[in-house]
Protein backbone atom coordinates (compact mmCIF):
# COMPACT_ATOMS: atom_id res chain seq x y z
CA UNK A 1 0.00 0.00 0.00
CA UNK A 2 1.22 3.51 -0.86
CA UNK A 3 1.41 5.88 2.13
CA UNK A 4 -1.25 8.40 3.24
CA UNK A 5 -2.48 10.86 0.62
CA UNK A 6 -4.38 14.14 0.56
CA UNK A 7 -7.71 12.43 -0.24
CA UNK A 8 -10.64 12.52 2.19
CA UNK A 9 -13.17 9.72 1.76
CA UNK A 10 -16.77 10.55 2.66
CA UNK A 11 -19.38 7.83 3.21
CA UNK A 12 -22.96 8.95 3.97
CA UNK A 13 -24.65 6.31 6.11
CA UNK A 14 -28.29 5.58 6.91
CA UNK A 15 -29.38 2.20 8.34
CA UNK A 16 -27.16 0.19 5.98
CA UNK A 17 -25.29 -2.07 8.41
CA UNK A 18 -25.76 -4.97 5.96
CA UNK A 19 -23.62 -3.15 3.36
CA UNK A 20 -21.28 -0.79 5.23
CA UNK A 21 -18.66 -3.48 5.98
CA UNK A 22 -18.04 -4.05 2.27
CA UNK A 23 -17.83 -0.31 1.63
CA UNK A 24 -15.37 0.45 4.44
CA UNK A 25 -13.22 -2.61 3.78
CA UNK A 26 -12.89 -1.57 0.12
CA UNK A 27 -11.47 1.77 1.28
CA UNK A 28 -9.08 0.12 3.73
CA UNK A 29 -7.87 -2.14 0.90
CA UNK A 30 -6.92 0.78 -1.38
CA UNK A 31 -3.40 0.81 -2.81
CA UNK A 32 -3.35 4.55 -1.98
CA UNK A 33 -4.16 5.08 1.68
CA UNK A 34 -6.64 7.97 2.19
CA UNK A 35 -5.88 10.84 4.53
CA UNK A 36 -9.11 10.11 6.41
CA UNK A 37 -12.39 8.21 6.17
CA UNK A 38 -15.43 10.16 7.33
CA UNK A 39 -18.67 8.23 7.88
CA UNK A 40 -21.59 10.66 8.14
CA UNK A 41 -24.37 9.05 10.17
CA UNK A 42 -27.64 10.58 8.97
CA UNK A 43 -29.70 9.88 12.10
CA UNK A 44 -29.78 6.10 11.73
CA UNK A 45 -31.74 4.02 14.22
CA UNK A 46 -29.85 3.30 17.44
CA UNK A 47 -28.88 -0.29 16.61
CA UNK A 48 -27.60 0.74 13.18
CA UNK A 49 -25.56 3.56 14.70
CA UNK A 50 -24.00 1.21 17.27
CA UNK A 51 -22.83 -0.99 14.40
CA UNK A 52 -20.45 1.80 13.34
CA UNK A 53 -18.53 1.63 16.62
CA UNK A 54 -16.40 -1.17 15.17
CA UNK A 55 -14.86 1.42 12.84
CA UNK A 56 -14.20 4.09 15.46
CA UNK A 57 -10.44 3.39 15.33
CA UNK A 58 -10.07 3.77 11.56
CA UNK A 59 -12.85 6.22 10.68
CA UNK A 60 -14.15 9.57 11.87
CA UNK A 61 -17.86 9.10 12.61
CA UNK A 62 -19.85 12.29 12.23
CA UNK A 63 -23.33 12.10 13.81
CA UNK A 64 -25.95 14.49 12.42
CA UNK A 65 -28.69 15.77 14.71
CA UNK A 66 -31.41 15.71 12.04
CA UNK A 67 -31.92 13.57 8.94
CA UNK A 68 -30.79 15.59 5.91
CA UNK A 69 -30.53 12.96 3.15
CA UNK A 70 -27.58 12.20 0.87
CA UNK A 71 -26.99 15.80 -0.19
CA UNK A 72 -26.82 17.12 3.35
CA UNK A 73 -24.73 14.18 4.56
CA UNK A 74 -22.17 14.64 1.79
CA UNK A 75 -22.03 18.38 2.44
CA UNK A 76 -21.44 17.82 6.15
CA UNK A 77 -18.59 15.45 5.33
CA UNK A 78 -17.06 17.90 2.84
CA UNK A 79 -17.05 20.70 5.40
CA UNK A 80 -15.44 18.41 8.00
CA UNK A 81 -12.80 17.06 5.59
CA UNK A 82 -9.13 18.08 5.68
CA UNK A 83 -8.01 16.67 2.35
CA UNK A 84 -7.40 18.60 -0.85
CA UNK A 85 -9.47 16.01 -2.70
CA UNK A 86 -12.86 14.49 -1.88
CA UNK A 87 -13.74 10.91 -2.85
CA UNK A 88 -17.40 10.00 -2.40
CA UNK A 89 -18.60 6.48 -1.62
CA UNK A 90 -22.22 5.52 -0.92
CA UNK A 91 -22.70 3.06 1.95
CA UNK A 92 -23.97 0.25 -0.32
CA UNK A 93 -21.29 0.50 -3.03
CA UNK A 94 -17.65 -0.48 -2.95
CA UNK A 95 -14.39 0.32 -4.73
CA UNK A 96 -11.82 -1.80 -6.50
CA UNK A 97 -8.35 -1.56 -4.90
CA UNK A 98 -6.71 0.95 -7.30
CA UNK A 99 -9.56 3.44 -7.36
CA UNK A 100 -7.93 6.18 -5.30
CA UNK A 101 -4.43 5.64 -6.68
CA UNK A 102 -5.41 5.86 -10.35
CA UNK A 103 -7.73 8.83 -9.87
CA UNK A 104 -5.24 10.79 -7.76
CA UNK A 105 -2.55 10.14 -10.39
CA UNK A 106 -4.94 11.34 -13.09
CA UNK A 107 -5.68 14.56 -11.20
CA UNK A 108 -1.95 15.22 -10.80
CA UNK A 109 -1.41 14.78 -14.54
CA UNK A 110 -4.42 16.97 -15.41
CA UNK A 111 -4.19 20.05 -13.14
CA UNK A 112 -7.01 21.87 -14.96
CA UNK A 113 -9.40 19.00 -14.20
CA UNK A 114 -11.77 19.68 -11.27
CA UNK A 115 -13.18 16.16 -10.96
CA UNK A 116 -12.56 12.70 -12.34
CA UNK A 117 -14.99 9.83 -12.72
CA UNK A 118 -14.48 6.27 -13.99
CA UNK A 119 -16.29 3.33 -15.53
CA UNK A 120 -18.68 1.52 -13.19
CA UNK A 121 -19.81 -2.09 -12.89
CA UNK A 122 -23.47 -2.04 -11.87
CA UNK A 123 -24.61 -5.29 -10.26
CA UNK A 124 -28.15 -6.60 -9.84
CA UNK A 125 -29.86 -9.49 -8.06
CA UNK A 126 -31.81 -10.71 -11.09
CA UNK A 127 -29.65 -10.01 -14.15
CA UNK A 128 -26.03 -9.86 -15.32
CA UNK A 129 -23.74 -6.99 -14.39
CA UNK A 130 -23.74 -3.92 -16.61
CA UNK A 131 -20.75 -1.81 -17.62
CA UNK A 132 -21.45 1.91 -17.40
CA UNK A 133 -19.07 4.27 -19.18
CA UNK A 134 -21.08 7.45 -19.35
CA UNK A 135 -18.46 9.75 -20.77
CA UNK A 136 -16.33 10.12 -23.86
CA UNK A 137 -12.88 11.58 -24.54
CA UNK A 138 -12.32 15.03 -23.09
CA UNK A 139 -14.43 16.71 -20.40
CA UNK A 140 -18.16 16.32 -19.92
CA UNK A 141 -19.65 19.54 -21.25
CA UNK A 142 -22.68 21.36 -19.85
CA UNK A 143 -24.62 20.45 -23.00
CA UNK A 144 -23.81 16.80 -22.30
CA UNK A 145 -24.53 17.03 -18.56
CA UNK A 146 -28.11 18.01 -19.38
CA UNK A 147 -28.62 14.82 -21.40
CA UNK A 148 -29.70 11.69 -19.51
CA UNK A 149 -26.89 9.53 -20.90
CA UNK A 150 -24.16 11.67 -19.31
CA UNK A 151 -24.13 10.99 -15.60
CA UNK A 152 -21.45 10.33 -13.00
CA UNK A 153 -22.29 7.89 -10.21
CA UNK A 154 -21.33 9.74 -6.98
CA UNK A 155 -19.26 6.75 -5.78
CA UNK A 156 -17.10 7.14 -8.90
CA UNK A 157 -16.14 10.77 -8.28
CA UNK A 158 -12.94 12.30 -6.95
CA UNK A 159 -13.32 16.08 -6.73
CA UNK A 160 -11.05 18.93 -5.76
CA UNK A 161 -12.40 20.22 -2.46
CA UNK A 162 -12.04 23.84 -3.60
CA UNK A 163 -14.16 23.18 -6.69
CA UNK A 164 -16.79 21.44 -4.57
CA UNK A 165 -17.01 24.41 -2.22
CA UNK A 166 -17.06 26.78 -5.21
CA UNK A 167 -20.39 25.36 -6.40
CA UNK A 168 -21.82 25.06 -2.89
CA UNK A 169 -21.72 21.28 -2.73
CA UNK A 170 -24.92 19.31 -3.28
CA UNK A 171 -28.31 21.05 -3.26
CA UNK A 172 -30.00 19.85 -0.06
CA UNK A 173 -33.44 20.53 -1.51
CA UNK A 174 -33.03 17.37 -3.61
CA UNK A 175 -33.49 14.00 -1.88
CA UNK A 176 -33.24 12.19 -5.23
CA UNK A 177 -31.35 13.01 -8.42
CA UNK A 178 -29.06 15.32 -6.45
CA UNK A 179 -26.18 14.03 -8.58
CA UNK A 180 -27.92 15.11 -11.78
CA UNK A 181 -28.42 18.63 -10.39
CA UNK A 182 -24.81 18.71 -9.19
CA UNK A 183 -23.44 17.70 -12.60
CA UNK A 184 -25.37 20.52 -14.30
CA UNK A 185 -24.29 23.16 -11.79
CA UNK A 186 -20.68 21.93 -11.78
CA UNK A 187 -20.38 22.14 -15.56
CA UNK A 188 -22.33 25.41 -15.72
CA UNK A 189 -19.58 27.08 -13.68
CA UNK A 190 -16.95 25.82 -16.13
CA UNK A 191 -15.50 23.00 -14.04
CA UNK A 192 -14.09 20.04 -15.93
CA UNK A 193 -15.21 16.47 -15.20
CA UNK A 194 -13.16 13.87 -17.05
CA UNK A 195 -13.25 10.09 -17.00
CA UNK A 196 -10.96 7.09 -16.67
CA UNK A 197 -12.27 4.15 -18.76
CA UNK A 198 -11.09 1.59 -16.18
CA UNK A 199 -13.80 0.01 -13.99
CA UNK A 200 -13.02 1.10 -10.43
CA UNK A 201 -16.44 0.99 -8.74
CA UNK A 202 -19.04 -1.67 -8.03
CA UNK A 203 -22.43 0.05 -7.97
CA UNK A 204 -25.19 -1.82 -6.16
CA UNK A 205 -28.57 -1.94 -7.92
CA UNK A 206 -30.17 -4.48 -5.57
CA UNK A 207 -32.15 -3.86 -2.42
CA UNK A 208 -33.68 -0.66 -3.76
CA UNK A 209 -36.97 0.18 -2.02
CA UNK A 210 -40.19 0.44 -4.03
CA UNK A 211 -38.48 0.91 -7.37
CA UNK A 212 -41.71 1.55 -9.32
CA UNK A 213 -42.82 4.18 -6.82
CA UNK A 214 -39.35 5.75 -6.81
CA UNK A 215 -39.41 6.02 -10.59
CA UNK A 216 -42.45 8.28 -10.47
CA UNK A 217 -41.05 10.27 -7.56
CA UNK A 218 -37.78 10.71 -9.43
CA UNK A 219 -39.67 11.82 -12.54
CA UNK A 220 -41.21 14.56 -10.40
CA UNK A 221 -37.70 15.53 -9.30
CA UNK A 222 -36.59 15.65 -12.94
CA UNK A 223 -39.38 18.15 -13.62
CA UNK A 224 -37.98 20.28 -10.77
CA UNK A 225 -34.47 20.02 -12.22
CA UNK A 226 -35.62 21.13 -15.68
CA UNK A 227 -37.53 24.06 -14.16
CA UNK A 228 -34.61 25.09 -11.94
CA UNK A 229 -32.16 24.99 -14.85
CA UNK A 230 -34.61 26.06 -17.55
CA UNK A 231 -32.39 28.98 -18.65
CA UNK A 232 -29.46 26.61 -19.22
CA UNK A 233 -31.60 24.10 -21.12
CA UNK A 234 -33.01 26.88 -23.27
CA UNK A 235 -29.59 28.41 -23.94
CA UNK A 236 -28.18 25.09 -25.16
CA UNK A 237 -31.17 23.35 -26.77
CA UNK A 238 -34.14 25.71 -26.70
CA UNK A 239 -37.60 24.57 -25.61
CA UNK A 240 -36.99 21.29 -27.44
CA UNK A 241 -34.20 20.44 -24.99
CA UNK A 242 -36.51 20.61 -21.97
CA UNK A 243 -39.14 18.54 -23.76
CA UNK A 244 -36.54 15.95 -24.78
CA UNK A 245 -35.24 15.58 -21.23
CA UNK A 246 -38.72 15.13 -19.75
CA UNK A 247 -39.89 12.74 -22.46
CA UNK A 248 -36.71 10.69 -22.15
CA UNK A 249 -37.08 10.31 -18.39
CA UNK A 250 -40.82 9.66 -18.73
CA UNK A 251 -40.02 6.89 -21.21
CA UNK A 252 -37.82 5.18 -18.61
CA UNK A 253 -40.27 5.87 -15.78
CA UNK A 254 -43.16 4.12 -17.53
CA UNK A 255 -41.10 1.12 -18.65
CA UNK A 256 -43.01 -1.27 -16.33
CA UNK A 257 -46.39 0.38 -16.86
CA UNK A 258 -47.59 -1.32 -20.04
CA UNK A 259 -50.39 0.90 -21.36
CA UNK A 260 -48.91 4.24 -20.35
CA UNK A 261 -45.55 3.19 -21.75
CA UNK A 262 -47.14 2.38 -25.11
CA UNK A 263 -48.55 5.89 -25.31
CA UNK A 264 -45.24 7.48 -24.29
CA UNK A 265 -43.40 5.25 -26.78
CA UNK A 266 -45.72 6.46 -29.55
CA UNK A 267 -45.13 10.09 -28.58
CA UNK A 268 -41.36 9.56 -28.57
CA UNK A 269 -41.57 7.90 -31.98
CA UNK A 270 -43.48 10.90 -33.39
CA UNK A 271 -41.49 13.64 -31.67
CA UNK A 272 -38.10 11.93 -32.21
CA UNK A 273 -35.75 12.93 -29.43
CA UNK A 274 -32.90 14.73 -31.15
CA UNK A 275 -30.49 16.87 -29.17
CA UNK A 276 -29.59 19.80 -31.41
CA UNK A 277 -27.48 22.57 -29.92
CA UNK A 278 -28.74 26.04 -30.79
CA UNK A 279 -26.64 28.18 -33.16
CA UNK A 280 -24.30 30.50 -31.28
CA UNK A 281 -24.29 28.44 -28.07
CA UNK A 282 -21.06 28.90 -26.11
CA UNK A 283 -19.95 26.10 -23.82
CA UNK A 284 -18.72 27.21 -20.35
CA UNK A 285 -16.51 24.10 -20.04
CA UNK A 286 -13.20 24.39 -21.88
CA UNK A 287 -12.95 21.46 -24.27
CA UNK A 288 -9.28 21.91 -25.12
CA UNK A 289 -7.18 18.74 -24.82
CA UNK A 290 -5.05 18.84 -21.67
CA UNK A 291 -1.38 17.94 -21.69
CA UNK A 292 0.12 15.99 -18.81
CA UNK A 293 1.79 18.10 -16.18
Amino acid sequence: MIGPSDVSVIIPYYNREEFIDEAVQSVLAQTLEPLEIIIVNDCSRESSRRYLDRYADVCTILDLKVNVGLSGSRNAGIHAAHGQFIALLDDDDYWLPQKLELQRKYMKEHPACSAVTCSVSAFFSDRPDQLWTRFGPGPITLAQAMIEEYWAVPSSLMIRRGAMLDVGGFDERFRECEDRDFMIRFCATGHRIQGIPTVLVRYRRTGQNSLSERRWRMFGVHIRIVWLHRALFYRAYGIRGMVNFLLGTLYKTTNNTTYIHRVVKLIVRVVKLKWRIRPGYQEPVSCEVQEHA
